[in-house]
This record gives structure tokens, sequence and C-alpha cells, in this order.
């Protein structure tokens, strides 16, 4: 870095004069034409300069490079800045720049990137200034800090800004250990540590030179110290947050009125002053704003760790990922589905038939109060598996999102504490209203409290299990290999039929044509399996008997199949599983041997099969083996 005098940046942080201008004037190697062009706008109170020039050469020496990873300590060309022909380090430049740049970024004329990128430097340099007063941040101590030949800055060479005021404070002021014992001084002090807090939770901190940290470190140690016997426990000050908060967060919720804390609440909640207005839970914006008002809040360093907080700020941010789920929430393909799709039986969408003429007399004055639990029966009861899996992604897709389907338990009865969310729109509450019938958003069964949509759901599952006990469950059951375990399966299915098939039958009405056909078949199958079932154990006695085509089943004592066993006859062996003979086959074991069972079932024994030995124990031993 080229060296420049020290005295000339004094005289100029005195008159106002620009940093470009001190260069211009005291660097011999630097051409006036390099130096950033004189122009109308303050960029800095009293100075008169281009902020657009400073603003260029910063953000070229950024390159892509982001602004909050730029160090004060750092000498690396990636992190300065070139001034006519001299180069400072970039943070530094940007801060003795911050308030030009502040008013640049709020300029009506200024807009994009360039507004954009101003407000974020201003955003790390203004706390910056702020904390270490502008007399040091103007200083050529602090604009040429990289050079080896300035001194450390020391709480002393402040002169302004809040470190001076709280060191004196804590030296011979208000915050003096005789002076904190008045509870006025003892608020002051706890508010500036909890601004150090903040502080130092920010970019502004992290970018720091260490000689800077160093000093607001020790300062804030001291000030920590000093306020120690007049603060509460971390345990006491979460608890009270977090009770506050909570109370905002259901204020919110519920978007009442009037004011959200008592005095003591909202003080311990870190506020400056009450909330009388719920957030708007339609704008991101008013949301977001809600987190800022907790993480700006007084303690919320203390505190933003606990796990009470993390998810009062999560319940916030989900609202907002809800609105981005909400915008297009009647263009998903769900919502499109119920309006547009029609079913191939019915050759009618869902919504057309929910609004039908399917249900008496009144059916298409489906959308009214009276009679909702006759109308989802109705529904329910005509409804099929194919439509049922349109309204079920409706439910889950969209009104799950839309509509809060709460109840609450009086006595033996549910009261319907049902509503829109408010993140709903008033456009979207309409439509959503009009296109559905009122049955769907009411309490229709108040014993158990379930509203008329998880009715129609629930009734039109029941009947798709009971398609299934009667097509899937029983697929692979035979009056051949059925089995006294297959009972229930059984008694499912034959309960299963009836209801699908008898006149008086529940889910009569809940096929499909082509569901039709297969439980016609699936009743046939029923009926022969019943038959098998009953002749197990009745008509079979004990022991061998004879199932024709040289197959033998053989029976337990019960006269049930035997599952898995060997049954000796004589000197031979034979192996019986699921009931039947094994003919023709090898036989592993669990113990690893395997054997050979001929036409006839019989083990084999001392002879050759596929060119492996059989023992005399009926056990494979290798092919070469002979005894």
């Amino acid at each position: 870095m080229n060296k420049y005098s020290s005295k000339a940046v004094k005289t100029a942080a005195t008159v106002g004069m620009s940093l470009a201008m001190v260069l211009s004037n005291v660097a011999p190697v630097m051409a006036a034409a390099n130096a950033p062009t004189p122009a109308t706008g303050a960029c800095k109170e009293g100075a008169v300069t281009d902020c657009f020039a400073a603003y260029y050469e910063i953000n070229k020496a950024l390159g892509t490079n982001s602004f909050s990873e730029v160090s004060m300590d750092s000498i690396a060309d990636a992190d300065v800045v070139k001034l006519g022909d001299n180069k400072f380090n970039i943070m530094r430049a940007a801060v003795y720049y911050y308030g030009g740049f502040e008013d640049e970024a709020k300029s009506k004329d200024n807009q994009g990137t360039y507004a954009d990128k101003l407000t974020e430097w201003a955003k790390v340099t203004k706390s910056i200034v702020e904390m270490f007063g502008t007399a040091y941040t103007t200083s050529a101590e602090f604009i040429d800090g990289n050079n080896a030949d300035v001194a450390d800055i020391t709480i002393t060479n402040l002169t302004d800004g809040n470190l001076s005021t709280w060191n004196t404070n804590l030296t011979s002021g208000v915050w003096t250990s005789d002076n904190l014992k008045d509870a006025a001084n003892q608020k002051t002090a706890i508010k500036a540590l909890s601004d150090m807090d903040k502080f130092e939770d920010s970019t502004s901190y992290e970018v720091l030179s260490e000689d800077m940290m160093s000093v607001f470190d020790t300062l804030k140690s001291t000030l920590k110290a000093a306020v120690k016997p007049y603060t509460q426990s971390d345990d006491k000050v979460t608890a009270e947050f977090v009770e506050a908060w909570n109370k905002v967060l259901d204020y919110d919720l519920g978007q009442k009125t009037g004011a959200a804390l008592t005095e003591e609440e909202w003080k311990a909640a870190g506020l400056s002053a009450n909330i009388t207005k719920p957030v708007d839970l339609s704008k991101k914006q008013s949301i977001q704003n809600r987190i800022n008002q907790i993480k700006d809040a007084d303690n919320y360093s203390r505190v933003k760790n606990d796990s009470a907080v993390i998810e009062i700020i999560a319940a916030y941010q989900e609202l907002i990922d809800n609105l981005g789920d909400t915008k297009d929430l009647l263009k998903s393909d769900s919502y499109t589905d119920y309006i547009d799709k029609k079913t191939d039986d019915e050759d009618v969408t869902v919504k057309d038939f929910l609004f039908g003429d399917n249900f008496g007399s009144d059916g298409k004055k489906a959308n009214t109060n009276t009679g909702t639990l006759d109308k989802a029966k109705e529904v329910a009861k005509v409804l099929d598996t194919e439509q049922l899996e349109i309204l079920k992604a409706l439910k889950e897709d969209v009104l799950d999102v839309a509509y809060n389907f709460e109840t609450k338990k009086v006595g033996n009865y549910y009261l319907d504490k049902g509503d829109f969310n408010a993140v709903i729109t008033t456009i979207q509450e309409k439509e959503l209203t009009n296109n559905l019938p009122a049955f769907v958003y009411k309490v229709v069964d108040t014993k158990k409290g379930t509203f008329g949509i998880d009715y129609v759901i629930n009734y039109v599952t029941e009947a798709k299990a009971a398609l299934e006990a009667v097509t899937t469950d029983i697929a692979k059951l035979t009056p051949a290999n059925i089995k006294t375990t297959d009972k229930k399966t059984l008694e499912a299915a034959e309960d299963a039929i009836y209801e699908l098939t008898a006149t008086k039958g529940k889910y009569v009405g809940n096929l499909t044509s082509d569901q039709a056909k297969e439980v016609r078949k699936a009743s046939t199958k029923i009926e022969n399996l019943r038959t098998a079932f009953d002749n197990l154990g009745t008509t079979n006695v004990a022991g061998w008997y004879d199932m024709g085509n040289g197959n033998w089943g053989y029976n337990n004592e019960d006269g049930t199949p035997a599952a898995y066993k060997w049954v000796a006859s004589g000197s031979d062996w034979y192996m019986i599983k699921d009931g039947k003979m094994l003919r023709n086959t090898w036989l592993a074991t669990d113990g690893g041997r395997w054997y050979y069972l001929d036409n006839a079932g019989k083990m084999v024994t001392n002879q050759s099969v596929d060119g492996c030995w059989i023992n005399s124990y009926g056990v494979y031993m290798s092919p070469s083996y002979n005894g």
C-alpha cells in the first residue's frame, strides 16, 4: 500500500474533504485524473464526491465475492479497492463511505442492483460506525489500518459512538457501581449489553479487525460483569420470552384485536411497546416483519438457541412457506381434477357428481347447511372408488391447506370449530365454498367429531378395503391349498362379498362396472373355498389318503393337513409339506443337509441321483463319494 500523509487525511476529516480528494492532493504518484470525479450529491456528510465512482471501484474489486466475507485485516489483492493509484481494504473503504452509500440507496432515483448492493453494504457498515464512532471510522488510523506503522486501536482512541459513551458511563458516569443501584440506570446498561449481544451476532462484528474486536470484547466483558447483579437468570429470561411470544403467535393466528400482551409481558418479550395489531397472514412481508421483530427484541441473543424460541420462529416461517403453497392452490392438479376430470363409469366430474341429482329431490341444493349428515350419507353410498381417489387428493392437497378441520369436545359431543385458514384469500374462500357442498366443511357426526368430507372418504375407503378382501387378499387361496389358518381371511371375504353384492349390502353402490364384474367372479370362488374349508378335518381321516395321480396327502390326528414333517412308513421315510407328499425333488433342511425324494415320494438311500451319491441315511455326500 502506498504511503500518504496522515495529517492531510485528518485535516480532510475535519473540513469534510473526501478520501479520494485527499489522495489526489497528497500522493505524488497519483494522477489527479485517476481519482473519482467530484460530482453533485454528498457521499459523506460535508464531503462532495461522486458516490457512484466509489461504488464502482468497490464493486469491481469485489467481483464475485460476497461483501460480508471481506475482512478489515486482509491485504490480499482480492480484498482491496483501487482509488486513484492507491489501494485500500474494501471493508474499510466501504465503512468510510457509509453515510453517502446509505443516502444513495434511499434515493428515489436509484433502484435495481445498484441500490440493492448499497443497501447491503450500508446494513453491515452502519452499525460499525454507530458502535465505533464517526471520528475513528473517518480517521487515517482506520482507513490505513493494515499499515504496520499504524498502532492498534484502544478504547481511549474513541471519542464518539456507542463504545465511547458506554465506556464513559462505566468509568465515571451513570453505570459506576454506586450509580447502577438506580433502576433507570440499570435499564439503560442492560439495554446496552443487549445491543452488544446483537452486534456480536451480526456480520458487522465478523468483519472487524482483530484490534477492533478486542476493544469491543473487553468493554462488553466489563459491562456484563457490572450488570450481572441486576439481570435475571437465562432460564427465567427464556421462559418469560417464550411465554410472551407464544401469546403473540396465538394472537396473530387467531387474528385477534386489541392489545396482545400486558405491559409486563411485552417487556419480557423484549419489545419497546405493546403489539396492537395482528400480522396480515396473507402477506409474506407482514409475517416476515414479525420474525424480524422477534430477532430484534432485547434478550433475543440470550434465548435464540432455545428450542421453544426456534419453534416460534419456525411457526411464522411455515406461514410464509404456506403462502407460497396457497398462491396457486386452485391451480393444482388435485383441484383441477376435481373440477374438470370425468371418471370412466360416471362420465361426469366429481364436482358435478356431488351437485347432481343423485341424492334425491334436493340434490341440487347440496350447498346448504341443512341435513348435512343425511347429505354426507347419500354421497358416501354412491361415490365409487375411482371418484374416491380424486376426492382424497383434493382433501389432502387442497382442503387440508385451506381449511382448519378443528373440533372441540364438550362432554360426550364435539363442537364444530372449523374455519378457513387466514392464509386463504377471500377469492379462494369464495371459490372453495361455491364448488363444494356445505356438508364437506361441517361436523356431521357430533359423537365422533367427523367432518362430512372425512365421513365420505372413510366410508368409500371401507368399500375399497372390502373389494380387496374378495380379490387381492384371497388371490393365492384355492380349494386345494386352503388351510385352517385361512379361516379369518375366508370369513372376511364372506362378510365383504355380502356388503358388496347383497340387496341391502353397505357398499353395493361404490363399485365401478369393472369392479362389479370382479366381485361376481369372486363370489363363486369364495363359495368354493368355503366348501373346501368346511371339508377340512371332517371328511379326511388322520394319516394317509389318496389324492389321485400318484399324489398322497397326510392329515394330522385332528384331520387337518400336516404342515411340514417327516413321516415313516415301515423303513421308508416321506416328507409332507402343506398336507401333501413331496415327489421327484431335492429337499434342503435347516441343518444344511440335502435329501432326495423319488417318484413315489420315498427318501432315497445308498444310490446315486443326478451323479450325486446319497448315503444310507439319505444324505447327499458328494459326486465321488461311495461309502
